[in-house]
This record gives C-alpha cells, sequence and structure tokens, in this order.
C-alpha cells in the first residue's frame, strides 16, 4: 500500500493519477469485505471468493509510482537513505500502531480465559503460550518487517500487515536496481519481464494458488511490484501515442480491461492466477492516462477520499472483523447470514471507515510527519587547527 498516486516530473508540472487512485481505495474497501467472518451476499460472489489476487495490484501501483517517482531522481547512498526513510516514515507508524492493538487484543484474550469470560476450545492456544506461533519471535519479526519471509508457519497478529514488511523490503531491492544496474535500454526491461515471469514460475511449482503471504509473500510482492515498474517504463513510451485517442476510444479500452480483469479473477482460480503479471501490467498502464468514462467515474471525490484513507481501512479492518464477528455471536448466538448479514456488513463498513479516518488523521500523518523530521545521522569531519 503505497502513498497518494501523485508524482513531480523534471518539468515541475504535477501529474496525478487520478483513476489508479481511485481504484485503490474501492480495493482496500474490497479487501476488508473479503475478511469479514460472517457470511453477507457479497462473501458468496467468486470475484471474492478469490479476492487475494487484487493484492498484485497494490504491489503493481506501488511499482509504478515508485519507477515514476524516483528512477531519475535517485542518486548516490544519500539519495537512496532519504528514499527509505520516506518509505519507512509511511509505512511504519500505522504498522507499529496496529501492532500494539492487536497485542492488546491477545493480552485481553489471556486475560479472559484466565478469569473464566471465554471458553477454551479443543486444540486452542492463546498468544505467547507454549506452541503459539503469535509469540515474542513473531512480534520481533513484525517489528523488524521480516514476517513475509517464512519464519513462522501462519500469519500473525495483523494478518494483511505481511505486505508492509514484503514491500518495504521491495524497496531496497528496487533502491540497488535504480543505483547499480538502472535498467533504460528495451532489452533491460526485457530481462526484468523475463524475472518477472521466473518468480510467477516458480511461484507456481511450489504453491496452488497465488495466496501467498507469510511464507513466499516477499517475493510475490517483488514480481507484482517490478510488474509496475514495467507499466511506467511503458507508459513513458506509449504516452506521446496513446494520448491522441479520443475519450469514447479510452472508454472502449476501460470497458474491456474491467472486463478483462474482473473475468480473470473470477475464472482464473488455482494455478491460473499466476499469469497476473500481464492483467495487472495492463490494468495500471492503461487507467494511468485516466483518458475514458470509467477513469472520470473512478476519480469521484468519493472514490479518492477512500484512496486517501486507504492504508488505514487495510490496516484496521481485521480487528473490527474480529471484535463484530464477537459481538455478534454472543449477542445473536450465531453470525448472521443472508440479508442480516448484508446489513451488518454496512454498518460494519460505516465502522471502518470511521475508524480509518481516525487513525489516517491522528497516527498515520503525525506518524509519517514526525518519522520525516528526524534528522539522520551526518557524517562528522575531525576538525583541525588551522596552520600558522
Amino acid at each position: 500500500m503505497s502513498g497518494p498516486a501523485e508524482i513531480k516530473p523534471q518539468s515541475g508540472q504535477p501529474e496525478y493519477y487520478a483513476a489508479l487512485d481511485g481504484f485503490r481505495g474501492l480495493l482496500a474497501v474490497f479487501v476488508a469485505v473479503y475478511h469479514t467472518i460472517w457470511l453477507s451476499h457479497p462473501q458468496r460472489w467468486a470475484f471474492f471468493e478469490n479476492g487475494p489476487v487484487i493484492i498484485d495490484l497494490f504491489f503493481a501501483l506501488s511499482g509504478f509510482l515508485m519507477w515514476r517517482l524516483y528512477s531519475k531522481k535517485l542518486q548516490g547512498p544519500a539519495g537512496a537513505l532519504q528514499f527509505m526513510k520516506r518509505r519507512f516514515a509511511r509505512l511504519y507508524p500505522l504498522h507499529v500502531f496496529m501492532l500494539a492493538v492487536f497485542v492488546g487484543f491477545a493480552i485481553l484474550r489471556l486475560v479472559a480465559h484466565k478469569i473464566g469470560i471465554a471458553e477454551t476450545t479443543p486444540g486452542e492456544i492463546l498468544p505467547f503460550e507454549t506452541g503459539s506461533i503469535e509469540n515474542w519471535g513473531s512480534l520481533l519479526q513484525h517489528l523488524t518487517l521480516t514476517h513475509a519471509f517464512g519464519f513462522e508457519e501462519a500469519l500473525t497478529f495483523n494478518p494483511p500487515s505481511w505486505t508492509i514488511g514484503a514491500e518495504f523490503w521491495t524497496y531496497l531491492v528496487f533502491v540497488g536496481v535504480v543505483l547499480w544496474c538502472r535498467p533504460s535500454k528495451f532489452w533491460h526491461f526485457v530481462i526484468m519481464a523475463l524475472l518477472v515471469s521466473l518468480i510467477y514460475f516458480a511461484l507456481s511449482r511450489v504453491r496452488p494458488n497465488l495466496n501467498i503471504t507469510y511464507d513466499l509473500g516477499f517475493w510475490r510482492c517483488l514480481a507484482g511490484f517490478f510488474s509496475g515498474v514495467l507499466a511506467a517504463a511503458s507508459f513513458a513510451y506509449l504516452r506521446p501515442y496513446l494520448r491522441k485517442l479520443s475519450v469514447k476510444g479510452f472508454t472502449a479500452l476501460e470497458i474491456t480491461m474491467v472486463l478483462l480483469g474482473t473475468a480473470f479473477v473470477i475464472y482464473c482460480g488455482g494455478k491460473l492466477q499466476f499469469l497476473v503479471g500481464p492483467i495487472i501490467f495492463s490494468f495500471i498502464l492503461l487507467f494511468a492516462f485516466d483518458g475514458g468514462l470509467i477513469s472520470r467515474f473512478m476519480s469521484r471525490p468519493i472514490f479518492l477520499y477512500l484512496a486517501k484513507i486507504s492504508y488505514s481501512v487495510y490496516m484496521t479492518h481485521v480487528i473490527i472483523a474480529f471484535a463484530f464477528g464477537i459481538v455478534l455471536k454472543r449477542g445473536l448466538g450465531e453470525l448472521p447470514t443472508g440479508w442480516a448479514g448484508d446489513f451488518w456488513l454496512g454498518i460494519y463498513l460505516c465502522v471502518v471507515l470511521v475508524v480509518s479516518h481516525l487513525t489516517w488523521r491522528f497516527v498515520e500523518k503525525p506518524g509519517g510527519r514526525w518519522l520525516r523530521a528526524l534528522q539522520l545521522p551526518q557524517k562528522r569531519v575531525a576538525k583541525t587547527e588551522p596552520s600558522v
């Protein structure tokens, strides 16, 4: 989950990829729907059954923006350090805040079981007890953003945050590529495309589908991210030509792309999900132009607002879904389904948006500002007495 889809190119004129930003906000809400633990009508849709593949579009969008932002500006170790500082400031404050919330939730579970409010189900292992995957080691992995490298056997604490760790280390790879082997020729990008394809192929050999998270999540992120880099490079090349298309022409392409992307999510499950690279590449490339009526629709204020708080939506929704599940089961005796599930889904999404606005306002923004304001250590030069 990267920042707003905005860049400032060399000319100094700001560019804003409004449609891509709008889609980012909408897809964050889709992820929140996917993780609810009661049954509503949307959860029965095939689109949400194969929903995890949506995450790869987030990775691609991040790669697109980072290339557009930094491919020409990232110079030398000092520039690399500043880049990583800014990305850390963007990701870490909300991540560590929500980690604290989940640790607090784990402690509440321990207390609830100890005083008899909650019953222990057969085989249940409580957090920080012997045999639990939510332990001091997994807590350290979250703090060091290394919880997408397979050190544990399942997702721990805030489940969606595996993408934050994977993306942070992918940024480091990106820095290395830009500084030491910056692609500039066509065949450089051909090699990049082949490497992306190789990663997806290798993952397809060891996993049944693309729902890859805590174990090989870094590699999944790497492939999606550089699919976005390829889209950014293609955008720069194709821009002078595709800008000549009419609104009708762009609209036809956008409708085709949305239908193709939706059909891919619905009908291409299992091993076919590893063919996502060309889909996310094409989606990012097309909607970066903001040329058609779908782009205009996705640029409406409601979607841009969702984009603004999308990182908070992504990071906060699971704990809210847990809370709703607990309250609904205790209050109703069982989790709601059907139309009742739809009703509670609407209430849940309203709560997610309110909470996300608050975390965006009081955690994301001030936390990022504070970290960006910190001064990096400066190399000291020994002072010498002037010669006489």
